[in-house]
């Protein structure tokens, strides 16, 4: 195992409350296959967090009363994951509040 390296430029920091079919750019992606993703939420509330491969993919969905939905991020968490070539967007939703997530992209772990 080898420690999370980020690709230079690779960090973006945005707000939860993704506006529906605006999911941004995921920054600093190479070319080629799969990467991984740093994962900070910054603020004092969870998120729900989803990958996409459009600017137009739908906002996440909280999962609730044994329905799935998107993953959460608790309040404070840091978490890598890895994500498919075509994964570049990122939309987040928040039930209160607005904090700050960061994402960067790297590899390593």
């Amino acid at each position: 195992m080898k420690a999370f390296r980020a690709v230079p430029n690779g960090t973006i920091r945005l707000q939860a409350n993704t506006a529906a079919g605006a999911a941004p750019l995921l920054a600093g992606f190479p070319a080629g296959s799969g990467n991984q993703v740093r994962m900070w939420n910054r603020g004092s509330v969870a998120v729900s967090v989803e990958f996409g491969a459009h600017i137009t993919m739908p906002l996440p969905v909280a999962p609730a009363g044994g329905a799935p939905g998107a993953q959460s991020l608790p309040p404070g968490a840091v978490e890598v994951q890895s994500l498919q070539s075509d994964q570049r967007h990122v939309a987040i939703l928040v039930t209160s509040g607005a904090p700050d997530i960061e994402f960067t992209i790297g590899e390593g772990i």
